[in-house]
Parts: structure tokens; sequence; C-alpha cells
């Protein structure tokens, strides 16, 4: 594999980078500052050469992290070359890599500048991550609700459609960083004046700390409070910390009034976020709320196709639906088995089928009975628990105890499995919006109805025994 081409150099950083964030037990703020600019220089069935441009840093990953760093490039190439780590003086960014740096109008692009490098009247936007674009976003029934609704925002950034703040929910890995950061690329494109501030709420919570104890919260409080547009990313994370949540709060109030858009990412809707200052919960709910589920069956199918195709990894139809069926969680779990696939392959010099596929990825598969399996089996247990028929269940019956399995079997199916809406209702012939009311009529009854918790709790246990 001597003199591979950028392209498949990307292609193998990419999985490996991705073994190393999967298995890094640090924060993410704590990985980018090491590996933001970490980079492949060359590989081979003999070495792979890794390097960063400055020599503190290969000091640091060397001492600390060389077997988290060793250790990943051997899951992600499923063989054991030598690993070595240079410093080689060049900043060579991948474009997969989040950047964290400033978007200077000098630049002409999205790149980094230093403090010394930038001054006020350059530094336009932060923290800009051009990889995520609409044009790049796969629609589906689980988030097309989501996607509408960044797509909106992003081409009326005044406000005039008023969601403000758009706040996108879900759990880890199904597209809502990607939605944020689209928004945030759309309105740079049509506007580069705009200051837009691109932030994870851990980031926001470490600047915070910085700018106190050098005492500059001014510094801090100008950054963010001129902004057009912010959009912080994970923000479930400033819960029950007083001091963020008092700072957040102005400066949401200052940008809310100003008219300025705020966009925020949370794995949970506000009214979940139990340590969160009621004052903030409810400015939080003062805008548009929409949710991500995770990918149906016809999503899975597009991704996988679509992240192939850029990848360039050619993958018969069979092995495309063998993986739409198993990887049924995030779409993140989707791009990790495609390019370690691709990896594979391209180390191997071997095609992609179905053998190689069980072979080269076991692990994901592992864990998982089939999720038809699954189903059967809630279905067989609520039955029995409510002395009613499967059949029944699924049928068309609306008498009470049928309704109420019926329900029940759909807020297990989606506790256990946390499949999207779309693909339970496929599974019991309702349709997306039916299954969306019948989970929450259950949520409802729970807060009040001790004898259906227990007989959900029962399920359940029943289910994983």
């Amino acid at each position: 594999m001597d003199g591979s081409t950028p392209k498949e150099l990307t292609m193998f950083f990419e999985s490996i980078y991705a073994m190393m964030k999967e298995k890094s037990s640090m924060s993410e703020t704590a990985f980018d500052l090491w590996f933001n600019d970490f980079h492949l220089l060359s590989i081979n069935d003999e070495k792979v050469v890794l390097a960063t441009p400055h020599n503190f840093k290969r000091k640091t990953i060397v001492e600390r992290y060389f077997s988290l760093v060793e250790e990943s490039v051997f899951d992600a190439l499923d063989y054991k070359p030598k690993v070595e780590i240079i410093c080689d003086g060049i900043v060579e960014l991948q474009s997969f890599i989040p950047t964290t740096g400033k978007v200077t109008l000098s630049k002409g692009r999205y790149g980094t500048a230093s403090e010394e490098e930038t001054d006020e009247e350059d530094m336009v936007s932060y923290g800009l991550n051009d990889e995520y674009t609409f044009e790049n976003f796969v629609v589906g029934s689980s988030n097309q609700h989501a996607h509408a609704c960044s797509v909106a925002v992003a081409n009326d950034p005044s406000g005039e459609i008023d969601y403000n703040p758009l706040f996108i929910h879900g759990p880890s890995g199904l597209g809502k960083t990607h939605l944020m950061y689209a928004i945030a690329n759309e309105v740079h494109k049509n506007d580069p004046s705009k200051i837009i501030i691109c932030v994870k709420s851990e980031e926001f919570l470490n600047e915070m700390i910085d700018c106190l104890s050098k005492k500059n919260m001014k510094k801090f409080r100008e950054k963010y409070r001129r902004a057009d547009m912010l959009l912080i990313d994970d923000v479930q994370f400033i819960a029950g910390k007083q001091s963020i949540q008092e700072e957040f709060f102005h400066t949401f109030n200052t940008l809310y009034d100003a008219k300025k858009q705020i966009v925020l990412t949370s794995d949970r809707p506000p009214k979940e976020m139990y340590t969160l200052e009621e004052r903030i919960r409810t400015r939080f709910s003062q805008g548009i709320i929409v949710d991500v589920q995770p990918p149906e069956y016809e999503l899975r199918l597009a991704i996988l196709k679509k992240k192939a195709d850029k990848g360039n990894i050619n993958i018969p139809n069979d092995v495309i639906i063998f993986l739409a069926e198993r990887l049924n969680s995030n779409i993140r779990e989707i791009e990790g088995a495609l390019k370690k696939i691709g990896a594979v392959s391209l180390i191997s010099g071997k095609p992609v089928t179905l053998e190689m596929v069980k072979s080269s990825i076991p692990d994901y598969f592992r864990e998982n009975k089939p999720v038809a399996e699954t189903v059967n089996t809630i279905l067989e247990v609520t039955a029995r628990k409510y002395d009613v028929s499967v059949e029944a269940i699924l049928g068309k019956s609306r008498t009470k105890v049928i309704k109420t399995a019926r329900n029940v079997s759909m807020y297990v199916i989606k506790k256990v499995l946390d499949l999207s809406l779309g693909d339970i209702g496929k599974m019991m012939d309702r349709d997306h919006a039916t299954v969306h009311s019948n989970i929450k009529t259950v949520e409802a009854e729970m807060k009040t109805d001790d004898k259906l918790n227990n007989d959900i709790f029962e399920i359940m246990t029943e289910i994983k025994s």
C-alpha cells in the first residue's frame, strides 16, 4: 500500500480516528485539543505513520495516548503493523475532523486562526464545520420535521417565522449536530458577514471558567452576545451547573431580545432536563421543539447507499440490505461499520461480500437478536399479561383491555429496541402518528397509574430474562 492516494489515506484515517473516539475516555474538548490536527502520512503492511504538526503534542500523545492510538489502528485495520507517531510541522486538517477555529474574512474560506492573527474586525464566525450541509443530510420520516424546521431557520435567520429558539432533541448519533452545522453553513453561505458561533456546551463552560480565572468576563460576554446566530450542541450539560446557567440565561436573553437566532441540541426535551432552572426551561420552550428518531429501515438503506458512494466503496445490494436490517440504532453506527468495511476491503484487495462483512465487523452484530424476534417476544409477553391474543393486539379491536395491551406493546418496543415510530408502525400495521399518540398516552397514564407501571416493569423484566 505504499504510495496510497490522498483519498485512500483519508479513508484509512477516518476509520482509525473513529475508533480512537470510540475507545477514548477523554472529554470531547480534551480529545480535540490533542487530536484535532492529527493525520495519517503513510500506511503499508508493516508500518503506519501518523503525525501532528506540533512537537509538544507529539510528546504528549506518545507518552499518554500511544496505547489508545495503537489499539485503534489494530482494530480499525484488522492487522497489527508497527505504529509510529512523528512531528511533521504541517497542519493538515482532514475534512471529517470537527474544526473549532475561527472563520475569518481575510482567508475567504473556513480556516483556523490564532488569537494573535485575528483581530475583532476580521473575526466573523466561530466553530463552523463545512463537512455538514443540508445537501448531504439524508431525510426520512424519522427526521423530516427536524430537517424542515432547520431549513426554514437557515433560510430566514432574521426570525420572521418565529422559530426562536429552535430546540432539536434525540438520542446520540441521529444527526442533531449535522443539522446544527448545516444551518450555520447555509446562513454563512448566504451572508458571510453574519457573526455565527457554533459551540459545544462543554466548550462554552470551559471558556467561561478560563475568563473567570483571568478576571476577563467582559471578553467572554462580548464574544457571545454580539453573535447574529448562536448554536450550542449538547446543551443538556449546562443543567445543574449554577454559574454557567446564570451566564447562559443572560446571554440567551440578550440575543433573544435582539431577535438573534438561537439553535440548541440536546439528548432530551426541555421538560426532562430536571436539574435545569425553570426560567431557562421556559426559555427553551418559547420557540419550536423538534425531535429526531432512530432511522427507519428505508432511511438506513438510503444512508448506507449514499455513504458507500461517497466513500467510493462498492457494496452489493444483498450486503446493503443485510446491514440495513441489523444496524438499527443510529447513523454513527452505520458510518463506523462502513468505514471499517471499506478499510478491510482496500487493505485486503478483496471485494465486499456478505461473508467478508460478517467476519470483519462481528462486534456490530454480536449483541443483537433479530429485531423481528424481539418484537414477537414483546407481543407474546404483553398478550399473556393482559390475557389477550397477539392477533388481537395487531388487529382492529378497540376494547379497553386490547387497546391497553396494544399501547403498552408499542411503548415497550420503543423502550427496548429504540426503533423509529415508522418502523414500529409497520410492524403493527399502524401509521407513524398513531404510534406516537399511543406511546404518549402510556407515558401520561404512567404518571398516576401504579398498576400500569407495575405491568410494564414485569413485562420488561420477563423480556430481559
